[in-house]
């Protein structure tokens, strides 16, 4: 026991910090992407498809990985144990790559308000980024293992997946067997994916979704001409350099992919898990690291943290959603936890209303309803042509009433709403009534 404990006992130490971190000291976790990611896998654990059911823009391993939990316990304190694991296990391998460097890595996350491990799919992508390069070190000559692994990539995020597989791919390119190896094993997860459309039924959607739709989510949503873009096509240049620099090893290959994190929301959130991955770059380049520097970067990371946490308490003030089934366990900012409760009275008078508001995810899944295109309600997110599409769903539906979120609507802060279904609803639906900050409509 006590040898185990000094060999894996920090590690123990990681995944208790993480998960209380999450649960109550960033509570903002239950907000925003990480339930957009929940809602998900939630879904999957009621058995439903994901494209055909309900609408994700990206390759779905996260979904399906995190709903292994939800199928003993669905709730969402499970869903940040899961994450919390998957936390742990990437610190093993960072501190197996880089010793003591890895804790200048703390210092990146924090000063990002941790939204780089947030749990969505973005940082199951980052994970498995990481997972290869302590492959490239550990087990280089495992192939087939590596390919396997870049497939799982590409089933995480397929934009930055593929680059996974070609920038470090291309370093071998007169290895010819090796290639052979390493595609063979990138595309076993793949086909495997593939069959699992085709016998759902999923197929196309999935093409319209996460291949199609991007000429409208990149239209809507794309930010081209802005301090992250600028900044990220500097650290790129570096990174590039970095690589041409030190061509010889490969992980500067894989962080160099890390870049398509950015492609196309050039924004804070984003970038702040490329950010991890161009530190990653300038690690090695760090000569004679000691034992102050690891201090420093420990304390540095603990005010950045310090700060979010402080930030969080003093406006958010925290309360557990002891209402809310598969949320008993899990915080949120006390006036919106009052106001989500004032907010799904109003949704239950409507029963088998269609709502539009960022409240229908949690709504749906503390009344243990199904989820639907309308929980990701987002500009790109129903395919191409995808806000066309659904108004013309719209118009096949009848006597069913429709609840309008004017706060989301007039939202100025990177609004994803869609807009144009909104602006359907109101120009060709019968109003009803205003009631809090919803509009009520009828569809005849």
């Amino acid at each position: 026991m006590k040898k185990f404990l000094k060999k894996y006992g920090i590690y123990i130490g990681i995944f208790i910090f993480t998960f209380c971190f999450y649960e109550f000291f960033n509570f903002k976790n239950a907000y925003g992407d990480p339930m957009n990611n929940y809602c998900f896998s939630y879904a999957i654990a009621r058995g439903e498809v994901p494209y055909l059911d309900f609408n994700t823009i990206s390759t779905p391993l996260y979904a399906f990985l995190m709903s292994i939990g939800l199928l003993f316990f669905n709730n969402y304190v499970m869903f940040i144990l899961e994450q919390s694991l998957l936390v742990t296990i990437m610190c093993y391998f960072l501190y197996s790559l880089y010793g003591k460097k890895s804790y200048l890595l703390l210092v990146g996350v924090s000063l990002f308000g941790f939204l780089g491990v947030e749990p969505t799919y973005n940082f199951m992508a980052f994970f498995i980024l990481i997972f290869l390069l302590f492959l490239e070190k550990k087990q280089k000559d495992k192939d087939y293992l590596i390919g396997f692994v870049m497939g799982l990539g590409f089933l995480s995020k397929h934009t930055v997946g593929i680059l996974l597989f070609l920038l470090p791919t291309l370093k071998y390119y007169k290895n010819r067997e090796k290639i052979k190896k390493r595609m063979l094993g990138f595309f076993i997860p793949i086909i495997i994916f593939f069959f699992y459309l085709l016998l759902t039924g999923s197929l196309y959607s999935f093409i319209d979704l996460c291949f199609l739709g991007l000429f409208d989510f990149t239209e809507k949503n794309g930010n081209f001409f802005d301090f992250y873009t600028f900044i990220s096509l500097l650290c790129l240049i570096l990174s590039i350099i970095t690589t041409i620099k030190n061509k010889e090893d490969i992980s500067n290959y894989y962080l160099l992919a890390g870049f398509s994190f950015v492609v196309p929301l050039f924004n804070f959130h984003h970038f702040s898990i490329y950010f991890l991955c161009f530190l990653l770059q300038l690690l090695p380049l760090i000569k004679n690291w000691n034992l102050s520097y690891s201090i420093l970067s420990i304390v540095t990371a603990f005010l950045f943290s310090a700060i979010t946490v402080i930030n969080i308490y003093i406006y958010l003030k925290p309360t557990f959603c002891s209402e809310f089934n598969h949320f008993q366990y899990s915080l949120k900012g006390e006036l919106d936890y009052e106001e989500s409760l004032e907010n799904y009275k109003l949704f239950d008078r409507y029963p088998n209303s269609l709502i539009l508001s960022s409240e229908k995810r949690l709504y749906d899944i503390s009344r243990n309803r199904k989820i639907d295109y309308y929980d990701a309600f987002f500009y790109g997110n129903f395919g191409y042509h995808g806000s066309e599409k659904m108004i013309e769903s719209i118009k096949k539906m009848h006597q069913r009433y429709v609840i309008l979120d004017k706060k989301d609507y007039h939202a100025e802060f990177d609004n994803q709403f869609d807009l144009k279904i909104a602006n359907y609803i109101i120009n060709n639906t019968k109003y009803i009534k205003t009631e809090r900050h919803y509009d009520i409509y009828y569809l005849e």
